[in-house]
């Protein structure tokens, strides 16, 4: 859906919306009870505190250049505008690529690759083993909580990071 289309049905300016994507501005409670019932999502979601599919439950289906664009960002829990950021690309070129309306240029599927995804998948939707989405995501989503619980445990002190030891020790006993 154009921005134009979603302003129509929400009686607001495209510029507005355009804001709303870009973060510069939040929709109020009203506008996101209508966005919701357009897009069929819970309010919770358009309050960012859920998302709305899991990477992990990948539908081969589905499968394309634009959806795998769209698992990828949405593995990593951004915004359109956010993960556009990440790849240096603008947020009306990524809203392309995911519409299957735009290609990622050298660059962007470079930036893609190196955040530990299979260009063979990427590209042409080719995996096995190791290079199969479910597999690329789940040690992406390992090392990236790794990284996440090993900048937690830089800032505690060494009497809480003992309790942890104990408590990690008694969980890995317990399996």
């Amino acid at each position: 859906m154009t921005q134009d289309a979603l302003a129509q049905k929400l009686a607001i300016t495209q510029t507005q919306i355009s804001r709303y994507e870009s973060g510069t501005d939040r929709p109020s409670p009203e506008i996101l009870l209508k966005l919701g019932a357009i897009f069929h999502v819970t309010q919770e979601y358009m309050r960012g505190e859920v998302v709305a599919e899991d990477p992990l439950d990948y539908d081969e289906d589905e499968d394309s250049l634009a959806h795998r664009v769209k698992v990828i960002r949405t593995y990593f829990n951004k915004s359109q505008d956010e993960f556009a950021k990440e790849l240096a690309i603008s947020q009306s070129a990524l809203s392309a690529i995911e519409r299957g309306q735009g290609q990622p240029g050298t660059e962007t599927l470079q930036k893609l690759g190196r955040m530990g995804f299979d260009l063979n998948w990427i590209l042409y939707g080719e995996s096995n083993g190791e290079n199969a989405p479910g597999n690329i995501i789940e040690k992406t989503a390992a090392d990236r909580e790794k990284a996440r619980i090993l900048k937690i445990l830089d800032t505690l002190p060494q009497n809480k990071l003992r309790v942890l030891r104990q408590c990690l020790e008694l969980i890995t006993k317990s399996e």
